[in-house]
């Protein structure tokens, strides 16, 4: 029995766009890369900082000898309404059904298929291992780390969700050889927002944008700027990038990828259960989309936004009354002293007046 074929014809049954093997040797080629990471503070605290677990597989099934990788494609750019709506900005990553349910849905299938062919022992992962999801797919022939350290596809560009089961089961690897790559492209690194992609297949993971809008600490000034219209993920490098001139497979969007400001500041609790709840943006929880939005409010250089705002200054959380009023400042309308003067009648945090009183001394002065 050809086990590696009854597999590929299998995720073709249950609809994987793509399925690759590897070995599971260990990742001797990311020591040097995961050295200067941490040496030069590219590391985010969303990242695993466990080197031995990232490079040897054996750490985490013992006996491990192979990866099934699957890929699962999802949308391209959507088209804006032609509205006067002041609206921010969700990745197309984000805003279909959560990608973790849909791609661990198939690992599942393909496990249980190849249960039943085989004796042995697995694990799956989208988006939980200790692995390098990028370096594990490459070794899969499944494609190449581009200049933004994306894993980048030539059917699908870098428009894919990885995932993998690993196995004592020995399956022989694909030999794949990837002849494509970026070239004397350098599109993504003129295009970051803030400067992250350093060019060399490396990115500095804590001035990201995309991590920004998921980081629940504080946030520079400047940093907030860069963010722009974004209120989870960012998308300008993937844009930006000649192998994403394709059009992926249509998938129905959960929640706009073009939310009003106002309606995202105002939804319930039950409401953002029932939309961001079930996407992968929803992860981070209301808080952190609503701060998004306030920051992108004050990144819009609009009135329209000064009006948000102000309906907002009563919010319960001083968290986001904080950033309202660093948002007004941002925005540099004197409309905005009016607001700051109104909402110190009302704030009752002794800290949080002292900063509303710098931020009417600054807007007072411009």
């Amino acid at each position: 029995m050809d086990i590696k074929k009854d597999l590929i014809e299998y995720s073709r049954e249950i609809n994987v766009d793509e399925i690759g093997f590897c070995l599971a040797k260990p990742f001797y080629e990311l020591e040097d890369i995961l050295f200067n990471r941490d040496c030069s503070k590219y590391m985010c605290n969303l990242e695993s900082k466990d080197y031995n677990k990232k490079i040897y597989p054996k750490l985490t099934l013992e006996n491990a000898k192979s990866f099934i990788v699957i890929l699962e494609t999802y949308n391209n750019n959507p088209k804006k309404q032609n509205d006067n709506t002041l609206r921010g900005n969700i990745s197309m990553a984000a805003v279909t059904r959560d990608y973790h349910k849909i791609v661990s849905a198939k690992l599942r299938l393909l496990e249980e298929h190849l249960h039943s062919l085989v004796s042995c022992n697995t694990k799956i992962f989208v988006d939980t291992s200790p692995f390098s999801d990028r370096a594990v797919a490459r070794r899969a022939g499944l494609g190449f780390i581009g200049k933004n350290s994306m894993l980048i596809t030539e059917k699908y560009g870098s428009r894919v969700f990885i995932g993998y089961i690993l196995t004592d089961y020995y399956i022989k690897p694909d030999e794949n050889e990837i002849s494509i790559g970026c070239g004397s492209c350098n599109n993504c690194v003129k295009s970051c927002p803030s400067g992250a992609i350093i060019g060399n297949n490396e990115i500095d993971c804590n001035i990201c944008v995309s991590y920004l809008t998921q980081h629940k600490g504080h946030i520079d000034d400047e940093l907030k700027k860069k963010m722009g219209q974004q209120i989870y993920g960012c998308d300008v490098c993937q844009k930006v990038c000649p192998y994403n001139n394709v059009i992926n497979k249509d998938i129905p969007n959960v929640i706009d990828p073009y939310p009003e400001y106002d309606s995202m500041l105002n939804m319930s609790n039950k409401e953002f259960k029932k939309t961001y709840g079930i996407s992968s943006s929803g992860w981070r929880g209301k808080k952190i989309l609503q701060r998004n939005a306030i920051i992108a409010l004050g990144n819009s250089k609009s009135k329209e936004a000064l009006t948000i705002l102000a309906n907002n200054i009563d919010d319960v959380r001083i968290d986001i009354r904080k950033e309202i009023v660093d948002s007004i400042v941002r925005l540099s309308f004197n409309e905005g002293i009016d607001i700051l003067e109104k909402m110190k009648t009302k704030e009752n945090d002794k800290d949080l007046q002292i900063l509303i009183d710098d931020a009417i001394k600054k807007l007072s002065e411009k």
